[in-house]
């Protein structure tokens, strides 16, 4: 993947905007305040991110979204079960602690963000990068975080050796959840969005 860091700030921007918007979304959606913030993005090797996955030995909700046009990508976002929880409580509007267990609210609660998520990365590249891209139906996964990302993978057929990752924080009511969040665009996808920007790859 030859990418440098100018590339990789024409994605920050692109991703950033996406994410900003995204919060907003679910902020109205919960009527309270919620923040998803973009902490890094960088470049990262194939095995040591799959290492990484692998030692959190957490259970997580994961929604999966793959999206299709001229910008193809798919996209991961995953939150350990305390955190999954506490959104379903939010969603249903009940007291934090009243969910006990993954159940169907919580598939709800965790496939919603997904779509808010997904739709504001859609609007961000097609009004600002006039790009053609459509969500797939988010799919909902209940497992651990190696085996999500796993999947994850193989969905994408990945062949480089590294592929972008984003870092994230999520802000809940003034807590802060752990969460997972990779967009993971196709090489060529990638290359078209620079390309029309006027960045050479």
């Amino acid at each position: 993947m030859n990418i440098d860091i100018n590339h990789l700030k024409v994605f920050e921007v692109m991703t950033r905007l996406s994410i900003d918007r995204a919060s907003r979304a679910l902020s109205k959606t919960l009527k309270t305040g919620a923040k998803i913030a973009l902490s890094n993005i960088y470049i990262t090797d194939l095995t040591g991110a799959t290492e990484k996955m692998n030692e959190d030995t957490r259970e997580m909700a994961g929604v999966m979204v793959n999206f299709h046009g001229n910008v193809a990508c798919k996209l991961l976002f995953m939150l350990p079960m305390a955190g999954t929880l506490i959104l379903t409580d939010l969603f249903l509007r009940q007291p934090i602690g009243t969910a006990k267990e993954f159940d169907e609210a919580s598939e709800s609660a965790i496939q919603e963000v997904g779509n808010i998520i997904a739709a504001h990365i859609c609007n961000a590249l097609v009004s600002n990068f006039d790009a053609t891209l459509v969500p797939l139906p988010p799919i909902v996964h209940n497992d651990y975080a190696g085996v999500l990302f796993s999947s994850l993978l193989m969905e994408q057929g990945m062949n480089e050796e590294s592929f972008l990752l984003i870092d994230t924080s999520f802000k809940i009511l003034k807590t802060e959840l752990d969460c997972y969040l990779f967009l993971i665009p196709e090489l060529k996808s990638f290359e078209k969005l620079i390309d029309s920007l006027g960045v050479c790859v």
